[in-house]
């Protein structure tokens, strides 16, 4: 699919940190970034694989890339390309926030950009998208990644490659509305339908899944065929001519898809410039530049059947994970792990469905996870396949505990995982917990299982140490992890759970005025039938699935044939998506879209913004007459109105004879600035002629500039302005969702000079009263509704408290510590929660050292109290009431 140039084009090279590829695995960095000339050398540094995603780390000088090491038939290695897990929302935003040190005002960086996002179901090319009101770039980049196993560092070349997004600190609304070039052809505008930065993202990742023809779809895209040579053009000029390239990989056709062209020879003469001999294209060419440039080789040259992926510290040892593929063969691999030398055997048979998409004919069970021992201290990891290929090391320091356990079985079964395993304490026999995490939350289970083995291998401990049970987890892929005594980690592991409801859509027709869809669902578990949702654009119903099929009784024996459905929907005339969905899990049985013929027909051609409002224009007409029709208009759900279309278009005729020509639509409709969703539907049938996304022009300005806090007190400053007023104007402030209007009228000189004639008091310098603690403060200037965001502020306060301890005892809970306020002898309180039920607790013991901690406070400030509670086991959560403080809850047991 080809592409326009963004607005600025290609920033300057940058300087930034690279990630280390490990096959599959990257670790993720930030790097302070320099815009350098165009015709200077950029560079990139490799660092330690085991880098936490969050850190900066040092840069290091080393070569930029270099035209020699570009191969047109191998630009990116499907490794890399498909890897959903390359960065974490962290990892991208800090990322993000290392090119650009600062906006310029009145703009906002994509480091600073959110938005919010509306939920996508899975289909064929990606997994379902749940969406969040205001989520960050970087969140969206990293869970559009995970959602389409599109890498977030592939999401981030094409975001500069298509609009510099990423370094620039003034990008303008049009780059956000093309941030990817999605649907923007050379020779073409952009497509509306795709228009907006959520949208941009989220398609593109989805196209470049669509180019490798996945199960489910047809085999559309098949003129540049991986393992063959394709003639690819240098230009979208045809005479710049083509050369044969010999596609390699998956990745690199996605590529050429997507922008069909290859650099010439007076492309590559300069990676980082651009040269002006006319048939120059630098698409494929940036994207290889930078991405060498910031995350390394993109060929991932290393290790490319294969990736030795984490190395963690657990219970009985340290759990090794990774993948290792043989490309000719589907039989698991054999790998090996050495601790310090020490070898350890293990095969590559776990699941991990991502595999089949780079290596369709292998299977998805190439996985390995493996515990091997490692006693407390620093060890030294390798693993290499059992061909003798170094899939790399990697350090892990393993912590001295007297923890010891192992989860055997986490299989995904019907209604949740299956877990067993044991978990103890070598030190003592009392009854212990795990904790079991399931994608991220998680609850604790007694270890209750009797186990003859453990007081032979750890004498005194007792049998009870054995786990054994079934954790609620809905149909689909769940990350487990479990953890044993002290919060040890005993192994975490990927399971599978099993849908229980099956079916499929056999066929949607139309009739005049109708839609009918057939199939046929049921729930493996029962013979009873059961119903499914037929839903025709976003509006559907339930239909009860009890009609004889026989396709359901071939598929499922044992549960009869009464599972079919059939059903008639009325639907006006035009394009209309049908989705069924099973009504037990909300399994999606598809979506097909069909057209009920209609009379009217039409087209909306334009939608422009002007001070004040929209200019819309297109053409309407009922083909069962030539009477001029009307056509209604929308701004963002309401306002417009009706519009008659009785303009003369002389093509009209040629193309509907007998029509006339009296069928064209113009007009202008009232709207506040900013930017507008505009639709047009056809009066006759109600037939949409489509939305378009249009920008009203603002003559307002403003800018947040500080935000500071003091004592009890928040002080922001700033500035907003109207172009074309000297009238004084407002901004609207909230601390934690309360706000309120605050005039813009302090005097800055400098305001008049670079908006001239609008006098200079456009200023604001607020002082709000708030408690200790964490706010969030957002600004609106209320002239034009710009949104200058949302910062927190951490309100200083005088109170200090520490809970040292929270124990049962013999008829209840002690809790110990102290609470202060540091400018006065007053007592304190705390209040202390059990089970929900809360209490005070006067802070007036005395403890001789607080004093000379404090001066001048006294010593009467300690805790010491008992406070009643039954034996067994409680939830204590504890505030101080100084300054609302949450001081944590922590489970104890009252004997």
């Amino acid at each position: 699919m080809p592409h326009r140039q963004s607005r600025r084009g290609l920033l300057a090279a940058v300087l930034s940190g690279a990630l280390l590829i490990s096959g599959l695995s990257f670790a993720t960095t930030n790097a302070a970034v320099a815009a350098v000339p165009a015709d200077a050398a950029a560079a990139s540094v490799p660092v330690d694989a085991a880098a936490a995603s969050t850190a900066v780390p040092a840069l290091a000088s080393v070569p930029a890339a270099n035209a020699s090491d570009f191969d047109p038939g191998n630009i990116i290695s499907d490794a890399n390309f498909f890897n959903g897990n390359a960065m974490s929302a962290g990892a991208v935003q800090n990322f993000l926030n290392a090119q650009v040190s600062s906006c310029r005002s009145g703009y906002t960086c994509l480091k600073d950009y959110t938005q919010s996002t509306y939920s996508r179901p899975s289909d064929a090319m990606c997994n379902s998208y749940s969406g969040t009101a205001n989520e960050s770039a970087a969140t969206i980049i990293a869970k559009v990644g995970q959602a389409c196993n599109v890498s977030q560092s592939v999401l981030i070349v094409l975001l500069q490659k298509e609009q510099s997004l990423i370094t620039d600190s003034w990008p303008s609304q049009s780059q956000y509305n093309s941030a990817t070039g999605f649907a923007c052809p050379d020779t073409a505008p952009c497509d509306a339908e795709y228009t907006g930065f959520y949208n941009q993202v989220y398609k593109a990742a989805w196209q470049y899944k669509r180019y490798s023809n996945p199960p489910g779809t047809s085999a559309f895209f098949n003129w540049f065929p991986v393992g063959k040579y394709s003639n690819v053009r240098y230009h979208p000029n045809a005479a710049c001519g083509s050369s044969p390239v010999l596609i390699q990989n998956q990745a690199t056709a996605g590529l050429y898809y997507y922008t069909p062209y290859q650099p010439n020879a007076v492309a590559m003469s300069n990676v980082y410039g651009g040269q002006s001999d006319g048939c120059s294209s630098y698409g494929n060419r940036n994207f290889w530049r930078l991405y060498t440039d910031w995350f390394g080789d993109p060929r991932g040259v290393n290790n490319p059947n294969g990736a030795f992926d984490t190395a963690v510290p657990v219970a009985a040892g340290i759990q090794v994970t990774g993948w290792a593929v043989d490309p000719a063969s589907s039989n698991p691999v054999g790998v090996t792990i050495t601790v310090d030398g020490q070898a350890t055997a293990a095969t590559a048979d776990v699941r991990l469905d991502w595999i089949p998409i780079l290596y369709p004919s292998a299977g998805p069970n190439h996985g390995f996870s493996a515990i091997v021992g490692g006693g407390p201290g620093t060890h030294t990891v390798c693993v290499s396949k059992s061909n003798g290929t170094d899939l790399g090391c990697k350090t892990v320091s393993v912590p001295n505990t007297t923890a010891m356990g192992y989860l055997d079985v986490a299989d995904g079964v019907v209604g949740g995982v299956h877990i067993s395993g044991w978990s103890l304490n070598k030190a003592a026999g009392g009854q212990t917990y795990i904790w079991v995490d399931v994608d991220g939350s998680g609850q604790a289970f007694k270890v209750d299982k009797l186990l003859s083995w453990t007081p032979v291998l750890y004498p005194n401990v007792g049998n009870l140490h054995g786990f054994d049970r079934i954790v609620s987890a809905s149909p689909g892929t769940h990350r487990i992890c479990v953890y044993g005594y002290a919060s040890v980690l005993l192994a975490c592991k990927t399971a599978y759970v099993p849908a229980n409801e099956v079916g499929a859509v056999e066929s949607v027709t139309t009739t005049l005025g109708a839609i009918t869809v057939s199939g046929w669902s049921l729930d493996k578990r029962y013979t009873v039938p059961t119903y499914v949702w037929v839903d025709v654009d976003g509006s559907g119903k339930a239909v009860y699935a009890a009609d004889n099929s026989e396709t359901a009784g071939s598929a499922w024996p044992p549960n009869g044939k009464r599972h079919g459905f059939t059903t008639t929907i009325a639907a006006k005339p035009g394009n209309h998506q049908v989705c069924v969905y099973g009504t037990l899990e909300n399994t999606s049985y598809g979506c097909r879209t069909v057209t009920v013929q209609n009379n009217e027909v039409g087209s909306f051609d334009t939608a422009t913004g002007v001070f004040g409002g929209v200019n819309v224009s297109g053409w309407s007409l009922d083909q069962t007459k030539a009477d001029s029709t009307y056509v209604w208009v929308t701004i963002d759900g309401g306002g417009g109105g009706a519009i008659w279309a009785g303009g003369r278009l002389n093509w009209i005729e040629a193309m509907f004879p007998g029509k006339g020509p009296k069928h064209g639509f113009s007009g202008f409709f009232p709207a506040s600035a900013g930017v507008h969703n505009v639709c047009v539907i056809g009066t006759s049938e109600n037939v949409s002629y489509g939305c378009k996304q249009v920008t009203v022009p603002s003559t307002g300005a403003a800018s947040w500039d500080t935000l500071t806090a003091s004592d009890q007190q928040i002080n922001l400053t700033g500035w907003a302005v109207d172009r074309k007023s000297s009238d004084a104007k407002y901004v609207w402030v909230t601390v934690d969702g309360v706000g309120g209007p605050y005039m813009a009228g302090k005097g800055l000189p400098w305001i008049d000079a670079y908006f001239p004639g609008v006098g200079s008091r456009h200023g604001f310098d607020i002082s709000l009263k708030a408690a200790a603690g964490v706010h969030t403060v957002c600004v609106i200037a209320t002239f034009d509704n710009q949104d200058l965001g949302c910062r927190t502020v951490d309100v200083p306060s005088t109170g200090a408290t520490s809970i040292d301890s929270v124990t049962g005892v013999s008829g209840g809970v002690r809790i110990t510590g102290w609470s202060v306020d540091r400018n006065s002898t007053a007592t304190t309180y705390i209040w202390v929660n059990i089970d929900g039920v809360g209490t005070p607790i006067a802070a007036a013991s005395k403890l001789d050292w607080i004093n000379a901690y404090f001066p001048g406070v006294g010593s009467n400030h300690g805790i010491d109290t008992t406070l009643p509670a039954r034996s067994g086991s409680h939830q204590v959560c504890i505030t101080a009431t100084f300054d609302n403080r949450n001081m944590g809850c922590t489970t104890v047991t009252v004997p």
